[in-house]
């Protein structure tokens, strides 16, 4: 009994960690200018598909070269009284333009959670994608939350 206990408080400090750390990034770019269109904080919700699971999503886009970004997203599954935290990051995100739509698309595999597939676009202020998994497929629906880029030719007139 002592080692279950031992290894739910060890579970619950790494999950409790990783959010306060996820919410920290997320008040401290919530706050800053985004560097282009899709850099920067989003908030929504994921749903599924399959089993109609849904819950809130935020993520934290963060430019990291021309057309590469990184992605960490943060969910939350399961009830709205007591939901649990999920996070992840996808790394090297290749960002493909056509006139005004960005399209995100990719794949990673996550261990435990197998294989992950996502295909989207960012469009304005509006990010949404799909995601097939070996055991779920579904939709994140996220708009833009913070600050907003600077009108095209620097300020007010």
């Amino acid at each position: 009994m002592k080692r279950a206990f031992s290894v739910f408080a060890l579970l619950a400090s790494l999950v409790l960690g990783g959010c306060s750390n996820f919410d920290a990034e997320w008040d401290r770019r919530l706050h800053t200018s985004p560097l282009d269109l899709f850099d920067g904080c989003w908030k929504g919700e994921w749903r599924s598909a399959v089993n109609g699971h849904n819950g809130d999503l935020r993520a934290i886009v963060t430019l990291t070269g021309d057309s590469n970004y990184s992605i960490r997203y943060h969910a939350l599954y399961g009830p709205k009284a007591l939901p649990i935290p999920f996070q992840y990051t996808l790394d090297s995100v290749e960002v493909g333009r056509e006139g005004e739509v960005l399209k995100i698309e990719g794949a990673i595999d996550m261990g435990l959670f197998g294989k992950y597939s996502y295909d989207g676009q960012c469009v304005g202020d509006s990010y949404k994608s799909t995601y097939i998994s070996e055991y779920d497929r579904g939709v994140f629906d996220l708009k833009r939350a913070g600050k907003l880029l600077p009108p095209a030719g620097g300020g007010e007139k």
